[in-house]
């Protein structure tokens, strides 16, 4: 009929259900039931109201520790992001990554699996703009250090479907850095250039003299070839024209940036290195 289901469906249910089941599980019951009709595509998901919505939203804090309550709400609500655009506002609406978080940190890997999968849900249908924004609340909440912990390392083997929701989040996040993987350096674009030259100072100012700046402009221009070479750059007189490739673009001169900031004495070790393998070369 297109409506939702009425309230002799759920008295349908519930007389369905043995007297002695308790409330908790008489609503596993019923949700499976729910479930299990809208798999049939009897009725559709555009119909349900926002308070059925929160309803089911705040089973997934309230019943956290109920497991077959807590994996038919995710399912729920994974189902109706993916099935309804006006679904996926009012879902987004109540239903936070910060209340997610604790479901991928429990000892359930089914539970682990919906949670994962509504977190998809939720990063696929959104726009384009709020996508970004997404990721920067994941990476907020060090997603991928409690997917690491709780998931991967944890001392079970990952089961299929598991394997398939962590590549579509990995997917999801991957696509995101298209566009700067994409867009060209602009070698006359001053902040851009001056990346370049973070990266030559975090990797060489360890090693200066205290008199290092000064000399002619020829001198120092010879210095700076002989570090972009160093560094491993293509083009040692303009090293920006080595991120006008597309891809990798900007993405490179963005990692190598964090690389460089984040993580410096493996910066300059890598440096070194690959000074040593290129002097080797050409000696040979």
């Amino acid at each position: 009929s297109g409506r939702a289901p009425s309230r002799h469906f759920w008295r349908a249910l519930r007389v369905m259900t043995p007297i002695s089941c308790s409330f908790g599980d008489m609503l596993s019951f019923t949700l499976t039931a729910f479930v299990e009709l809208m798999d049939h595509g009897i009725v559709s998901w555009d119909t349900f109201s926002v308070a059925f919505i929160k309803k089911i939203a705040s089973y997934v804090n309230k019943f956290a520790s109920d497991i077959s309550i807590l994996q038919r709400s995710l399912a729920i609500l994974e189902s109706m992001v993916l099935n309804s655009h006006d679904l996926y506002q009012k879902v987004a609406q109540e239903i936070t990554i910060g209340q997610l978080i604790p479901h991928l940190q429990g000892t359930d890997q089914e539970i682990q699996t919906y949670t994962i999968a509504v977190i998809n849900a939720l990063f696929l249908k959104a726009p384009d703009d709020k996508r970004q924004e997404m990721a920067n609340i994941l990476a907020q909440k060090q997603l991928r250090s409690i997917i690491l912990t709780h998931v991967i390392r944890a001392q079970r083997a990952i089961n299929n479907e598991m394997a398939h929701q962590l590549y579509v989040l990995q997917v999801l996040t991957f696509n995101l850095l298209e566009d700067r993987m994409m867009t060209k350096m602009d070698p006359q674009d001053q902040a851009q250039r001056d990346i370049i030259f973070e990266l030559r100072r975090i990797a060489f100012d360890a090693e200066l003299e205290p008199n290092n700046s000064s000399g002619s402009i020829e001198k120092r221009k010879s210095m700076y070839t002989r570090d972009y070479k160093k560094l491993g750059f293509i083009n040692h007189v303009n090293p920006a024209m080595d991120f006008t490739q597309t891809p990798p673009g900007m993405l490179a001169l963005d990692n190598m940036l964090y690389f460089a900031k984040h993580h410096q004495d493996a910066y300059i070790r890598v440096r070194r290195l690959l000074f040593k393998i290129f002097a080797s070369r050409c000696s040979c």
